[in-house]
């Protein structure tokens, strides 16, 4: 399989990404140099919302909510991918047990995968 670039959010897709110096911007379209969450969220952007914690068998995809600067994610039982890769070529194997957080502002999507059944908490911090 070969890499699959991730998908970033634009400024058609609800106005929430930009450009401006490669920065986030807050809600007076001031960038934002530092990332300070103003509360975390432990469920996803889509329809049907992924809450946490989320079983994951094989492969479960999170889509990420507009305002959310980094996502937590901790495995509970088995190691778990994650990865921006929607095909999993390249991936950050995250051992069981470890709590690890991952800089998301301008993802669409984070792709968990593991071998066999585990049980995955995350929780989004959203600025």
């Amino acid at each position: 399989m070969a890499y699959n670039p991730p998908v970033f959010k634009t400024a058609d897709a609800g106005g929430k990404a930009s450009t401006f110096g490669g920065l986030r911007t807050d809600g007076n379209r001031i960038a934002m140099t530092g990332v300070v969450g103003n509360f975390m969220q432990t469920q996803d952007e889509t329809g049907t919302p992924i809450t946490s914690p989320v079983t994951v068998n094989t492969t479960t995809t999170l889509l990420v909510p507009d305002n959310a600067a980094q996502i937590t994610i901790a495995s509970v039982t088995n190691a778990v991918q994650v990865s921006e890769d929607s095909t999993q070529t390249a991936y950050f194997a995250l051992p069981a047990g470890v709590p690890w957080t991952f800089d998301c502002a301008n993802l669409e999507a984070i792709y968990l995968k593991t071998g066999s059944s585990t049980v995955v908490s995350f929780a989004f911090n959203m600025i």
